[in-house]
């Protein structure tokens, strides 16, 4: 037996030494024949130096010419011999077809006719590389005897020399199915005299003579009515084709045909050369061949069919999306070929070797799922996978992906697993799916920064441990357990399945998977339902968006744990009771129009709220100014009707002065109009303000160059800090004294005569008076909190009533205060500070 191995290891040593020696002296040949054929163009350029005529064109010599095509056509008998020889290694084929056949062909895109298929009934061309890896395709061993009639020397349309040769080819050997053939055809190879370079290069070999195009219309004619049918809508064909129709039907780049059960052979797609991506997935196909030299692709899924053998891929180098899933797969080595691969999924299928993994260091994507596969060092080295699914398969250890740090998705249902430490540092994790697993500790992934799902359904985790990693990690969803939630939706009312179906888009008896998707559901819309309960929301804790109106609902308490909510609509329901919502922190919209509610101070502490909706319900001016103390950025919608009737009867020129201020008159608008903090007006002939009657927390008001005479009570005013009424024809100020909380006056500019009515305001700092009429500072010395006072422009003389205030500044410039009056004020307030002025 050792006899015989060394014997066959001799013979390929052998045949290597022949292949190089054979091309090292055929390529010493082509610098002899370029050399004279450089010394005759020399020799010609001397003549034309001596002569007054244009240089000629270089001398041919047919019978050395035709010498240099004989070895030409026995180097490619020991080409296509070497390929088809079954001692050859793979090694040097692969040298052959991609580098030694340049030594004798013009360039890649060299179109041979096929006669390595007896059994071919259409006349097929082919790129010579395609035709030099089909011999090693089609045959164990092949030979092949080339021998020449006749070389004629020719002249083609640009007037350049070629030679065609006639010679007979006998083809004799086995199929790769294990069939002897033998064969005779009469061939033709055309040969080109390049000027330029000065040599001699095969552009053809053919059986028949026939041009590109009559080859494309051949092809479409044989066509299949499916394969017409199925061309014709891909590329928007006319009934009657053309050759440009047909030519667009093979420079198509992307091919979807999943599903056709009526295609069983792609020998079409063979003239598709510039295919990219195809999808024969649930089709009836199972030979791979027709595409073997459709080395163009990138993406192409077979599964779900019957395909057995990868190999017509081996030249597919540039292919990165594989899918053989549930197909007959068994052997995947011709992946180590595929070095750019960086999504494959080989899930339901019988491999039992997986060591060509190893090599596939771009996988990003991988499926490994329900297969015989154990071994997770195999993939250790590809280290730039972000999805990664081993579920059902034999894996008991995840230690191997520890170094995976680009894992972003890991599925390992359904495994031996017991530990998911080794993930501690995956730092980029986003989703695990670990249901039906021994798994018992969640406590290695919490510090992953990136993780949001965690599915350990069926597995010895407990409602406690899910609950209270949830808890700490408010952004991670832990399913957990499917078996409850199938007890839940089983107790659910028809309505409520019909809303939850439609909502998570399940079906009406959905699987554990969609039910696990339920609990992920943030929005429901029970409106006008024959809901009267909330009791199912119970299980969906991630709801942002609730909408009950129109139904019967009446008790909130199912949703009070709710934290994510931010908008409910609970108008024209039975809800008295908005107390549950107290702890939703996220709540920015509550609707509760039409309800039976009363009190809507137990939200004053949700910051977040934007609006509440509380129309034609108790809600008062009483309550919606004690929740805007707390929650000021709030607005109250609980007036409506109201603010029409008031809008209505507005003056003229209030109505101008508010619309100047406002985009619309909606509910809304006029709500923010009268909750409005301050206000300011000026220049309009309003003589109240009896148009300010609405609103409900005024804090500033500001107005000048009106035709106000005196400030009126107005009882919703009462909280005012802040009021100035400047450069308006105001005499009285009887009522400032139901103002108690103001704290700045500013009367500038006014006719008013006495100022003792403010000396009630206990709490006011600033005061204004200047440009007035008075006369005297009675009332003043009671204001014990006046920090700043200005009485410039007036005919105030004494200044006595001011001597026991705490003023940081005093102005009063242009008065009848004498020098010496402000010169003992300044001695008794050295801190003030004064502008003053005659």
């Amino acid at each position: 037996m050792n006899q015989r191995k060394n014997f066959l290891c001799g013979i390929c040593i052998m045949k290597r030494i022949k292949l190089w020696f054979f091309i090292i002296l055929f390529s010493s040949v082509l610098p002899v024949f370029s050399q004279k054929q450089k010394t005759i163009k020399k020799n010609i350029t001397q003549v034309s130096k001596n002569k007054a005529t244009s240089p000629s064109k270089p001398t041919i010599d047919p019978v050395k010419d035709q010498e240099k095509v004989k070895d030409m056509i026995q180097f490619l008998a020991f080409m296509l011999n070497t390929l088809g020889s079954s001692t050859t290694s793979s090694r040097d084929k692969d040298v052959l077809i991609t580098e030694s056949y340049s030594k004798i062909f013009r360039d890649s895109k060299v179109q041979i006719e096929d006669d390595l298929d007896d059994e071919r009934g259409v006349v097929t061309n082919k790129d010579v590389v395609d035709y030099l890896k089909d011999i090693n395709f089609f045959f164990k061993d092949v030979t092949f005897e080339l021998t020449i009639d006749q070389i004629e020397k020719g002249e083609n349309a640009e007037h350049l020399t070629f030679y065609k040769v006639s010679l007979h080819r006998n083809l004799s050997g086995t199929t790769i199915d294990g069939k002897n053939i033998s064969n005779s055809l009469e061939r033709f190879i055309e040969v080109n005299y390049n000027t330029k370079d000065q040599d001699l290069k095969i552009v053809s070999i053919y059986t028949h003579e026939l041009n590109e195009k009559e080859a494309l219309i051949n092809w479409w004619k044989q066509l299949s009515y499916e394969w017409h049918s199925l061309f014709r809508k891909k590329c928007n064909l006319p009934d009657s084709v053309r050759l440009s129709d047909i030519q667009k039907v093979t420079a198509i780049e992307a091919l979807d045909l999943s599903g056709n059960i009526f295609i069983q052979s792609i020998e079409p797609l063979s003239k598709l050369k510039n295919l990219k991506s195809l999808n024969l997935s649930s089709t009836h196909v199972t030979d791979l061949s027709p595409i073997r030299n459709l080395t163009g692709l990138i993406e192409l899924n077979l599964s779900n069919t019957s395909i057995s053998d990868l190999l017509p891929l081996k030249y597919s180098t540039g292919l990165m999306k594989l899918n053989i899933s549930n197909t007959k797969i068994r052997d995947i080595q011709i992946l180590q070929r595929l070095p750019q691969l960086n999504s494959l999924a080989l899930s339901s299928t019988n491999i039992l070797d997986f060591t060509a993994l190893v090599n596939l260091i771009e996988l990003k994507s991988l499926n490994l799922s329900n297969t015989k596969f154990s071994d997770l060092s195999f993939i250790q080295t590809s280290n730039k996978l972000s999805e990664l699914n081993i579920s059902k398969t034999r894996v008991q250890d995840l230690s191997a992906l520890q170094t995976l740090l680009h894992l972003e998705i890991l599925f390992c249902d359904s495994t031996m697993i017991r530990s998911i430490r080794p993930l501690a540092n995956l730092t980029n994790l986003k989703v695990l799916h670990a249901d039906n697993t021994s798994l018992s500790d969640l406590q290695p992934v919490e510090k992953l920064p990136q993780l949001k799902k965690i599915y350990c359904d069926k597995t010895p985790i407990k409602k406690e441990t899910a609950e209270a990693f949830m808890a700490s990690h408010p952004n991670v969803s832990v399913v957990y357990d499917s078996h409850n939630l199938k007890s839940w939706w089983n107790n659910l009312s028809e309505p409520w399945k019909e809303v939850i179906s439609k909502t998570a888009r399940i079906n009406k008896d959905p699987s554990d998977e969609e039910l696990a998707g339920v609990g992920n559901i943030d929005s429901i819309n029970i409106s006008s339902k024959t809901i009267s309960d909330l009791e199912p929301l119970r299980k969906l804790e991630k709801i942002k968006i609730l909408i009950a109106s129109k139904t019967s609902v009446q008790d909130l308490s199912p949703i009070k744990n709710h934290r994510e909510i931010i908008s409910i609509d609970l108008s024209e329901t039975k809800v008295t009771d908005l107390s549950p919502l107290n702890q939703m922190t996220k709540l920015q919209v509550l609707n509760a129009d039409r309800c039976k509610i009363a009190d809507i101070s137990g939200l004053q502490k949700i910051k977040s709220l934007k609006t509440i909706y509380c129309d034609e319900t108790t809600i008062n001016d009483i309550n919606a100014q004690e929740f805007l103390i707390e929650n000021p950025k709030c607005l109250i919608i609980y007036k409506t009707s109201h603010l029409h009737r008031w809008w209505r009867n507005l003056s003229p020129n209030w109505r101008t002065i508010f619309s100047a201020q406002l985009e619309d008159t909606t509910r809304e608008s006029l709500h923010e109009l009268v909750e409005r903090s301050s206000f300011s007006f000026k220049e309009t002939p309003v003589s109240d303000l009896s148009g300010l009657s609405e609103f409900i927390r005024l804090k500033e008001l500001q107005f000048a160059g009106t035709a106000i005479t005196e400030i009126a009570p107005l009882p919703n005013l009462s909280q005012l800090k802040s009021l100035h009424a400047t450069n308006s024809p105001i005499q009285n100020i009887e009522a400032i004294g139901q103002l108690p909380e103001l704290e700045d006056l500013d009367i500038s500019n006014t006719p008013v005569e006495d100022p003792f009515p403010v000396w009630t305001l206990q709490k006011l700092k600033k005061l204004n008076c200047s440009g007035t009429q008075i006369k005297r500072l009675d009332g003043i010395e009671k204001l014990e909190l006046l920090e700043e006072f200005d009485c410039s422009n007036t005919i105030v003389s004494k200044l006595v009533p001011l001597d026991y205030l705490h003023l940081k500044s005093f102005k009063c410039y242009n008065t009848k205060i004498s020098s010496r009056t402000i010169e003992h004020f300044i001695a008794s307030h050295p801190d003030c500070k004064i502008v003053y002025y005659r």
